[in-house]
Order: structure tokens, then sequence, then C-alpha cells
């Protein structure tokens, strides 16, 4: 993880703790977790929300960050977008479904004497997969090689079997898979 990132992060999970708000880093910083390190300049965490109390949420963040971020781009209710010590922090809130099971799925690693929740390898390729840019693809070929026979594989299918049917894009099932089967004939 960029140096730059280290203190950002500490203090937006340190926020997070405190409340007891559940989360789980996602983006860049999670990659490095998995065996793919990339170059990030902000910090990405999915945080669930209590109640769905989503404008309580973002009052909470707000309050304890007053400093926007993005202040150009058009509002998400959904993005809290910060600025932490220089470094941009979106606080990504978490809707009912696939999302939460990102949250439920996160473990735990130690950063030399503080600890975050990522999110686990294959939350991050669906979410990747789904997202369908250049460099997402390019993410998850990495951490295709990067966890190869450690990844569970039918969760994976079974929720990009999911979102094909919700997005009617059948093309994110077919693409991961023959991607997957690439990758795996360069282990042979």
């Amino acid at each position: 993880m960029e140096k730059e990132l280290e203190a950002p992060l500490k203090d937006a999970v340190g926020f997070l703790d405190q409340r007891g708000y559940r989360y789980a880093v996602i983006g860049g910083i999670a990659l490095a977790q998995w065996g793919f390190i990339r170059t990030t300049h902000d910090v990405d965490i999915k945080v669930l929300v209590p109640e769905t109390n989503y404008a309580a949420m973002r009052n909470a963040i707000r309050a304890a960050f007053p400093e926007p971020a993005r202040t150009h781009a058009p509002q998400n209710p959904l993005i809290v977008a910060v600025t932490i010590q220089d470094v941009i922090v979106d606080f990504l809130l978490v809707i009912p479904g696939f999302e939460e099971q990102i949250i439920e799925r996160a473990v735990s690693r130690d950063l030399g004497g503080w600890s975050i929740q990522v999110c686990s390898a294959e939350d991050l390729i669906i979410q990747k997969v789904v997202a369908g840019r250049d460099r997402d693809w390019l993410d998850v070929e990495e951490l295709l090689i990067a966890q190869h026979d450690q990844l569970d594989q039918a969760y994976i299918e079974d929720w990009l079997s999911q979102f094909v049917e919700a997005l009617q894009r059948p093309e994110i099932l077919t693409k991961y898979q023959a991607l997957r089967a690439r990758v795996a004939s360069l282990g042979e």
C-alpha cells in the first residue's frame, strides 16, 4: 500500500470501528492484500448502513470528515467522497443484497500493528467483473493468477449468474469463464 494512504485509511477505519460500523476495504488496497499490487491514489470502503438509514450515515461521515472530495462530480447518495489528509476516501454505502455479502465475508488483515476488514478475493472479482472496465478485467486476471486454486469458483460463478440475469448481460459470465480458462492454461 502506498505510504500516503496509510494514515487516511487508519483514520477512516478508526472512525468506522469506534462507531461499530461494519465495512470492507475494496479497490486497490484490497487488491494488494490478495497479492496484486497496483498503484492507487484513493481509499475505497464499502460500509453497511445500520437500519438502512442512509441520511444518518452520510451526516455522520461528513461530520467526522468535513472536507468534501470530487465536488465537481454529480452527487450519488450512495457515495460519500471526502478528503482525509489530502487523500480521497470514498465511503460506498451498501445496498441490500450482494453488497451485504461483501461485508459478511470480509476478512481481517494485519497491517503491522493495526488491522482492517478487507473484501474477499472472490467478492472483489465479482465486483470487478460486473463493473467491466478494461482496468477491472486486468485486475481480475491478476487476482486469478495470484489466487489461482484458492478461489471459491462456485461462489463466484453463482453470483455472476445472478448478475447476468438481473442485468441481462450474459457476456460478463462468458468473458470471466474464458479469462479463467486462459489463466489456468498458463499454469499447465
